[in-house]
């Protein structure tokens, strides 16, 4: 299993910032903050490190990790990236202008998917 990536506080007031007037949640995840839409409840962006990760859906990752804009996102290590996501160290991420457009373009993707199905506990059978 891979080492979490240190919580970076700074990094998640700021996104948190960008996203205050959003219809979004946030939430604990990774031992770290991710931000969830309210429409469906599905998880688009979250910190990771000094790094965010987004959601742009499988085809869009292919494009920016083999174009060298973004990383996989790989939080168990390994070879199980989760397809659906980039990471975007600092650099990439360290002008508002270009954090929001990341953020619009994850939100945008998550906003397509279906909601989010609650799952139901199974009753242990005695």
């Amino acid at each position: 299993m891979a080492d979490w990536a240190k919580r970076d506080d700074a990094l998640i007031e700021r996104v948190a910032g960008l996203l205050s007037v959003a219809p979004v949640r946030s939430k604990n995840m990774f031992g770290t903050t991710a931000w969830f839409l309210e429409s469906n409840d599905v998880m688009f962006v979250g910190a990771w490190g000094e790094a965010i990760m987004v959601r742009v859906g499988a085809e869009r990752t292919v494009s920016l990790i083999e174009s060298g804009e973004a990383e996989p996102f790989n939080p168990m290590g390994g070879n199980k990236a989760m397809k659906e996501y980039v990471l975007l160290n600092g650099e990439r991420i360290a002008e508002d202008d270009t954090l929001i457009t990341w953020l619009d373009e994850a939100s945008e993707f998550a906003g397509t998917l279906p909601p989010k199905q609650k799952k139901t506990r199974k009753k242990k059978k005695i």
